[in-house]
């Protein structure tokens, strides 16, 4: 089975069949099927009736700001490959929606022109190369209006030339075009280790900026519960439990299966996103019960806007949200938080990961 992507067709029309590739993002290693979106159709959600419920509320607050949805739009690097302007109309649908944005450092579209644009926005860095430059950056991100940092501790990218999805290279072809990026000086996005080699002690440097400028600091790119504390002691607020979209291997832990154990080695009040294979409400729905607080949704909206433009984005958005909001009621909720761990099964009949009915 193919990936369930919005404006798929409309998306390589429009960009040309190797951009689009690298798109989809396959890893040498893996099939024709996302395993993000595979490891999503395990599960199976129970509804509940005689619930007298006549209104549904998504609202919930993440980041320090409150959002329509337990939903965030992901990052992408090169957004003017896919559109001319660039992130821009991804920022006016978030901003209409109220759904918060993580913008790339390898964006081309400058962070000031996004901010001005929507008012819930974060930056995403690579927690690799030297510290000072990560620090700098988020100087920028706060003088720019941003509310957050997310560190990509996971490689983003596959360190072997020729081994990157769809073997194309977005780098070369923003140098070609002469495009600087966010983090970068020079055209292309600033050339950094491919294998991030930072310590907790570098994330924690990041994390003292971060909060001295009033920004929350989200690590992407864990999935091991052993992991937790040593992100938590460093500063992290949000873990976002993230296979970069299996970039580099399709064997990485899909994060539904990851869920549960990091949601227990999390603190209270530690925040924990799911990323990756998220398409629809259900999905939403079933990564809330397996211990997330909210989805992040990528791919999707970078087929979209490639795709469709600004009407495409809004059309799968506000859809997305629409479903979600369908589904909670129609699982006898008034609120995500009120969903009960019982309303949520394997496809095969199989014990759930966590063994009991708690998640």
């Amino acid at each position: 089975m193919t990936s369930m992507l919005p404006y798929q067709a409309e998306a390589e029309a429009a960009i040309g069949k190797d951009l689009y590739r690298y798109l989809v993002g396959r890893a040498v290693d893996g099939g024709a099927e996302d395993a993000n979106e595979a490891a999503f159709r395990r599960f199976c959600l129970v509804p509940r009736v005689l619930s007298d419920i006549r209104g549904v509320d998504l609202a919930t607050t993440l980041f320090g700001v409150e959002i329509a949805a337990p939903v965030v739009v992901g990052a992408f690097a090169g957004d003017r490959l896919f559109h001319a302007e660039g992130l821009a109309p991804v920022a006016r649908v978030c901003k209409r929606l109220r759904l918060p944005l993580v913008v790339s450092e390898e964006t081309v579209t400058p962070l000031a022109r996004i901010t001005a644009l929507h008012d819930r926005v974060l930056l995403q860095l690579r927690a690799a190369g030297p510290v000072e430059r990560a620090r700098s950056l988020v100087e920028h991100a706060a003088d720019a209006g941003a509310v957050g940092i997310v560190l990509t501790v996971l490689a983003p990218a596959h360190p072997i030339e020729g081994l990157r999805p769809g073997g194309f290279d977005v780098g070369q072809a923003l140098r070609d075009r002469g495009w600087t990026t966010i983090g970068s000086d020079r055209p292309g996005p600033m050339p950094l280790p491919a294998f991030p080699n930072w310590t907790a002690r570098d994330i924690s440097e990041v994390a003292d900026s971060a909060k001295a400028r009033g920004l929350h600091l989200v690590v992407k790119g864990v999935l091991h519960p052993g992991d937790v504390a040593a992100c938590e002691q460093a500063g992290a607020g949000t873990l976002m439990v993230s296979n970069i979209g299996l970039r580099q291997s399709s064997r990485w832990l899909p994060a539904p299966l990851a869920l549960p154990g990091m949601r227990a080695a999390a603190s209270k009040g530690t925040a924990v996103l799911a990323d990756g294979g998220i398409r629809h409400g259900s999905d939403v729905l079933i990564a809330r019960l397996l211990g997330a607080d909210a989805a992040v949704v990528s791919r999707p909206v970078l087929t979209a806007l490639a795709g469709a433009g600004e009407k495409g984005v809004e059309s799968y958005l506000s859809g997305l949200i629409d479903s979600l909001t369908a589904m909670t009621l129609w699982m006898g909720a008034g609120r995500i938080e009120d969903l009960r761990p019982d309303q949520l099964a394997r496809a095969d009949g199989t014990p759930l990961p966590y063994g009991k009915s708690d998640v």
